[in-house]
């Protein structure tokens, strides 16, 4: 098992590896696959394939200045996506202790403690007083 972990490290020596690009090219692999679990489309098989083959190219390549600015390319061009899933994660991982209102006048989001029942809030963001209902949490 030492000596086939020594070629690989060989093999893999000068060569680009994964990236963030991988890891979004794999995940989208994975999605395709389960999709065509179900869909059973030769043409989403094909899609899948493709995304692979460009994932094992991008990774396998000794051309490290092309794959790095590929990557910045996506990183820029996915920053908002990103952002809104660490947003949603931040918010999911947090939803047990906080409540999530977004403010009837500004639109903005706001993060109160999660105790059950009505309350009355004030928006920091406007100043605007407004009541809020929490349905489940922690009782008063």
């Amino acid at each position: 098992m030492n000596g086939f972990r020594n070629r690989l490290g060989q093999f893999m020596q000068g060569r680009y590896g994964a990236d963030e690009t991988a890891y979004m090219l794999t995940a989208l692999y994975l999605i395709l696959v389960v999709v065509n679990v179900f869909a059973h489309s030769w043409t989403l098989h094909l899609v899948s394939m493709a995304v692979f083959a460009v994932t094992m190219f991008r990774s396998l390549s000794k051309n490290i200045p092309k794959r790095s600015s590929e990557n910045q390319w996506v990183l820029a061009h996915t920053e908002k996506l990103r952002g809104s899933i660490a947003k949603a994660k931040k918010r999911y991982e947090q939803s047990e202790d906080y409540a999530f209102k977004k403010c009837p006048n500004c639109k903005r989001t706001l993060r109160l403690p999660r105790v059950k029942g009505k309350h009355n809030t004030k928006c920091p963001a406007c100043g605007e007083r407004f009541a809020v209902n929490i349905r489940w949490g922690r009782e008063k």
